[in-house]
């Protein structure tokens, strides 16, 4: 009987260490910015960048929620980008606490620091087809760049970074880009766009009964 007491003992302590080690941990995130939020990352102690999409796919609506897997030990940073750009942080989270966190429109970032005159961008196609010819413009402007793939393609699930020029201190722009399904190629504008250096965009397909762009 002393060995059965000692497995019985030994797992729950093996399950117990594992976890703490591996340092996973579940957390709800709920969208209260009133903005769509297309991208959710997350950075442990001591990194110095973002980790990769935890809600990959998918959009969390304003009032909705989501549970994002966590790996690493807190506190977490998080950074949420709204479906225009905008984007919001949240610093020193200790998910155990309450076990939610809840994005409100006080987390937005001031970004005007950020909108030097060369900046770079982090593009990812989630449209289900093949995105070339992306093109940037401010908003209040009726001239397009020039394409800042280079004639290059965007496969559907890939992200490239591009670099492109702007002009200092502005953040509002329109993206124009083109989707390609066999010989079809369709045109869109995502308007009113926060643009700054290392921002992230997700390029969605327009839902049902979206026009194609007019310019």
């Amino acid at each position: 009987m002393r060995r059965i007491y000692t497995i019985v003992i030994l797992v729950p302590l093996v399950n117990l260490f594992s976890g703490h080690f591996l340092g996973a941990e579940s957390v709800t995130v709920l969208n209260r910015t009133g903005d769509e939020i297309d991208l959710i990352q997350s950075s442990a102690p001591g990194s110095d960048r973002w980790g990769d999409d935890l809600i990959s796919g998918r959009i969390l609506p304003d009032g909705d929620s989501a549970v994002v897997d966590l790996v690493g030990n807190p506190p977490w940073s998080f950074r949420f980008t709204g479906s225009h750009g905008t984007v919001y942080v949240i610093y020193e989270v200790f998910p155990s606490v309450s076990g939610k966190i809840i994005v409100r429109p006080e987390h937005q970032v001031r970004l005007s620091q950020y909108a030097g005159d060369r900046r770079t961008l982090r593009i990812t196609n989630r449209t289900g087809m093949i995105v070339s010819d992306i093109r940037i413009s401010r908003v209040d402007s009726e001239r397009w760049g020039g394409d800042v793939l280079e004639g290059r393609t965007i496969g559907f699930g890939e992200g490239v970074s591009i670099d492109f020029d702007a002009p200092e201190g502005v953040l509002a722009f329109d993206v124009r880009f083109m989707l390609n399904e066999g010989i079809r190629r369709i045109r869109y504008v995502k308007t009113n766009v926060i643009l700054t250096d290392g921002a992230s965009l997700v390029l969605r397909r327009p839902g049902p009964g979206t026009a194609p762009a007019g310019r």
